[in-house]
């Protein structure tokens, strides 16, 4: 479905407290919706002068869309039975005018009038406010309002109640809620609402409830499958789905040399890109750079030689706390092109030199970048980069088989019947690998390669000793000569 989103933050009031997050609500929001695909107008610290021209813009620009959403986080008040979200200029007195106000503000009925043209559409209008509560005979927050048909309307509170503008996880406790289920999978937009109301009403431990009004006709989910990877991925949509990156510039162009089959041209391309200083190099060219690096690193001699001597190398990336170049390179072990989840198809090359990182405290914001994405996907079968590491326990049980090969010689074979992790039974998983002729420690790198993990955590247990193990379907009359 076609989705323009138009999203405000205001923090910067001139006349009324100012707010903290509300800006950094907007910009968060703005960003899940652009991962989501759609096309996003932000705007931050609106003044009154300016509402005229967004709202011609806003108007202009919905025609040709399936769905529409207004986002707003700021302060909002009544007056009148009229709801007013409020420029950074506005002055809230008594002695003020609704004339005053009309100018001053964006009244609410002004986008529903708006969104009302289309009503065959789906229309949704989230406003988080007030953030900061201010009284006026009385009230305090918005007046009830019913959405136009084909609308939904969500706020922040319940009528006559007060918002707040922080208490999750650096966002108000709405708009942090709301960014946890904005990428949840087919999940009907009601249903999402009600979630959210559960969440705002636990944290804020009852004060505080969201409300809704919704006379949608149709059915709408802000994320119907478009969105591959988890919201909380810092980078452009371009480069986490990177077979959809359009190489641009001479950064772009080298990247678009790396990814060709030649040697002749991708050894030069990297030389030149690894030569541009860092500083020069955006959060999202650094991210692709990584993953295109090790991508290379299966034949080309200069990506190889690049993490043959990692450690020396990234402390060139480190901006602070944070290493885009290899929060690139550690997505590109674990997700495709398309930003989907690799499962037990994971890459492999330098995965022991660049799993060992994790124990560097410089980069514990990569490996918690990276933790949080495969925790988000539950599959239980990979492990999970820690610096604090715990042994990955796989119990196996095997029989003994003895037999003669043509020249009255016995061979003994240690055969494997079941292998367990936890209690998943990934016998016939393992069998995919080629257990042929291994001993101990070739069987835990198999083991080591199925779970992504360094082979020092394998442990295996086992009920007899395992020199020459094989699955069953391995072994055969061939094996013996």
């Amino acid at each position: 479905m076609n989705t323009f989103a138009l999203v405000i933050g205001n923090d910067e009031y001139e006349f009324v407290n100012k707010l903290t997050n509300a800006v950094n609500d907007a910009k968060a929001i703005a960003e899940v919706f652009e991962k989501l695909q759609y096309d996003v107008n932000l705007k931050t610290d609106i003044k009154s002068d300016r509402i005229s021209e967004i709202l011609d813009e806003f108007e202009a620009e919905i025609t040709d869309y399936d769905a529409t959403i207004f986002y707003f986080a700021g302060h909002g008040f009544e007056i009148d039975g009229e709801n007013y979200l409020v420029a950074t200029d506005c002055q809230i007195q008594p002695s003020n005018s609704t004339h005053y106000y009309n100018r001053k503000c964006i009244r609410l009925n002004e986008i529903l009038g708006v969104l009302e043209k289309y009503p065959n559409k789906v229309n949704i209008v989230i406003i988080d406010a007030c953030r900061s509560s201010f009284d006026r005979s009385g009230n305090i927050g918005f007046s009830p309002i019913q959405a136009p048909k084909g609308t939904l309307l969500a706020f922040s509170t319940s009528p006559k109640e007060s918002a707040s503008d922080s208490g999750y996880e650096g966002h108000s406790i709405y708009t942090g809620s709301l960014l946890k289920y904005l990428g949840r999978e087919n999940l009907f937009v009601e249903d999402l609402f009600k979630k959210v109301r559960k969440t705002v009403y636990n944290l804020s431990r009852g004060k505080q409830t969201s409300w809704e009004h919704t006379s949608l006709i149709g059915d709408f989910f802000f994320n119907s499958g478009q969105l591959i990877h988890s919201p909380s991925i810092p980078y452009h949509e371009k480069v986490v789905k990177d077979s959809e990156y359009e190489p641009s510039g001479t950064f772009g162009d080298l990247i678009k040399k790396i990814r060709t089959y030649d040697w002749h041209i991708q050894n030069p391309a990297i030389h030149k890109i690894l030569s541009i200083p860092s500083d020069k190099l955006d959060k999202n060219e650094k991210f692709i750079l990584g993953r295109n690096l090790l991508q290379a690193s299966g034949a080309v001699f200069a990506a190889q030689e690049f993490m043959d001597k990692i450690d020396n190398n990234l402390p060139k990336y480190q901006e602070n706390d944070e290493n885009h170049l290899l929060n690139g390179i550690l997505f590109e072990i674990y997700f495709d092109s398309k930003g989907s989840f690799r499962f037990n198809r994971t890459k492999k090359h330098y995965l022991e030199r660049i799993l060992q990182l994790r124990k560097n405290p410089t980069y514990k914001k990569s490996f918690e970048f990276i933790s949080n994405l495969l925790v988000s996907t539950n599959y239980d079968l990979i492990y999970i980069p820690s610096e604090n590491d715990k042994k990955i326990d796989i119990d196996i049980i095997a029989s003994k088989e003895t037999r003669s090969d043509f020249n009255g010689s016995e061979k003994e074979f240690q055969v494997i019947d079941v292998i367990k992790y936890n209690l998943n039974d990934i016998t016939q998983q393992i069998e995919k690998y080629g257990v042929y002729k291994c001993d101990k420690t070739e069987l835990k790198g198999i083991l080591a390669g199925f779970f992504t993990a360094p082979i020092s955590l394998i442990q295996i247990n086992s009920n007899i000793q395992l020199t020459n193990c094989e699955t069953k379907e391995e072994i055969s009359d061939m094996d013996l000569f």
